[in-house]
């Protein structure tokens, strides 16, 4: 069936199989869902029975009426109802207090629940023809590459549950962005292709999400994707990233080392990339200038080397403007986070540290993974907690950067506000306050920053060695557009006294 001519005796046979309690997987505009009657405990026990799917792995609610929502939340913030004017129907997922009536295990033993309102008609029309209550997570074996067709459905689950319907492939090709609304500032904790800056448009401040669960964390994950490993291709998969030259030089490399050893190499290369390899299974992915279609063909090509004899993957890096986090946050995982950089940067790289008095026991902790990690770096102070001003250990990093002493500098205040306000009055020096991973990385993708500035009263030390990695092994996108403003900065900034 197809949105424009459904098949209604197959929804009306699919509605009923859901109000008694049995499974149906059904297309939406993101993945296809595997959907079960939400506020029936034993249909959640079954889909988690069926996708192998660990229980404490949060289902989200669809539904099909705006109207619907009330029912289902204890309450609903006034950011969270702009932001479902503006989206909804449409592929966000907002995390809201649940209301008495959702069991929790379709919330994973949570007190909040994942909702949506997708915009497929034929998932719609399922909704309405079942009771208007539909859990869902996606229609796969868990740790497998989400389904986009219904022969993906068929491949995972087979005979596991109860009818499939097939509206054909899907349109976007990645799942939901999902949004916490159950802290004071919003919290993005899935990307996917409602990024960052549109959310930022419609409801100001909202943060990142620092970074997965371990999957040994005992903490429960408020979202589907956060804590266990996902999208996986049977084969071991690798991601080489770098400038593009370098990339398709080692991938090269790589494919004639494991061809050497007897094993088949798959390649995931790109429209502009694909014709420079000569040996393995090349497989184009899409176009960098259209990310859109790395996006939906992202789950279809990994699944499409599990046909295949490949018995090792070397991917690209997809860092694209404004998808790029949402597609390498599914293909880290489907690599198990094995990546290969080559950014010559990092591998000579010099850090300037400095913090007063707030900073100071962050930075102690910093220089420890700094030691660990095998980075280089000189400590401009301050040595110890007695009260300091920060500019001068400002002006002290910004000028190693400046005189060529050190490559990038991390400078620590207690909200780290002022210290990078004073860091930027240097000519050349870009210094971004940053309190999340996503930050950390889209200041260099898209800024080419230079310091890092954090608050030692913001971060504690976990996080903000991770937002140290982040920084530190992100590469400049080198984008014009991006490049043309850097330029556009320097010729607002002032010469230092």
């Amino acid at each position: 069936m197809t949105a424009g001519a459904p098949d209604i005796p197959a929804l009306e046979r699919a509605g009923r199989i859901l109000k008694e309690g049995g499974l149906v997987a059904f297309p939406t505009e993101t993945v296809y869902g595997l959907g079960g009657n939400a506020l029936d405990p034993e249909a959640s026990r079954k889909i988690y029975a069926a996708k192998g799917r660990p229980s404490d792995n949060p289902l989200i609610i669809h539904i099909a009426e705006i109207e619907k929502l009330d029912a289902i939340v204890r309450e609903v913030p006034d950011k969270a109802r702009k932001l479902a004017e503006r989206f909804w129907p449409g592929p966000l997922t907002m995390i809201l207090p649940k209301a008495d009536i959702v069991p929790m295990e379709t919330t994973g033993g949570l007190t909040t629940v994942a909702v949506r309102f997708p915009s497929d008609p034929i998932a719609r029309e399922l909704i309405r023809r079942s009771g208007g209550y539909v859990a869902a997570p996606s229609a796969n074996a868990s740790g497998r590459p989400s389904p986009t067709t219904a022969a993906h459905v068929i491949e995972d689950l087979g005979d596991r549950i109860d009818m499939i319907l097939d509206g054909g492939p899907v349109g976007i090709g990645l799942e939901s962005t999902i949004v916490d609304f159950t802290e004071e500032v919003p919290v993005v904790l899935r990307p996917g292709y409602i990024s960052l800056d549109m959310l930022r448009e419609v409801l100001g401040e909202v943060r990142m999400d620092p970074g997965l669960i371990p999957d040994n964390s005992n903490v429960k994950p408020k979202a589907p994707g956060m804590k266990y490993r996902h999208y996986a291709p049977r084969a071991e998969l690798i991601i080489i990233e770098g400038d593009e030259q370098d990339v398709v030089d080692k991938i090269r490399t790589l494919a004639a080392e494991a061809l050497a050893d007897g094993r088949t190499p798959g390649i995931i290369a790109t429209e502009e990339t694909k014709d420079r390899y000569k040996e393995g299974i090349v497989v184009s992915i899409g176009s960098r200038r259209e990310e859109e279609t790395i996006a939906h063909a992202l789950y279809k090509v990994l699944r499409g080397f599990d046909e295949s004899e490949a018995d090792v993957i070397y991917s690209e890096a997809f860092h694209t403007p404004r998808m790029g986090h949402a597609i390498m946050n599914r293909l880290l995982k489907a690599a198990g986070h094995k990546v290969i950089n080559l950014d010559k940067r990092k591998e000579k790289m010099m850090v300037a540290i400095g913090s007063d008095q707030g900073g100071f026991e962050l930075k102690q902790e910093i220089l420890k993974h700094l030691d660990e990690q095998g980075v280089e770096y000189k400590d401009y102070g301050s040595y110890d907690t007695a009260s300091v001003d920060y500019p001068e250990y400002a002006a002290k990093v910004a000028k190693a950067i400046l005189s060529g002493e050190a490559d990038k500098g991390i400078l620590i205040c207690g909200t780290g506000i002022g210290i990078s306000i004073a860091a930027n009055k240097f000519k050349g020096i870009r210094a971004a306050h940053c309190s999340d991973c996503f930050s950390a990385e889209a200041t260099r993708l898209h800024n080419d920053a230079n310091i890092l500035a954090m608050g030692g009263r913001v971060v504690g030390p976990g996080l903000g060695c991770k937002i140290v990695d982040t920084f530190l092994q992100t590469p400049f996108s080198g984008e014009e557009r991006h490049a043309r403003r850097i330029r556009k900065i320097h010729e607002l900034e002032i010469d230092e006294d």
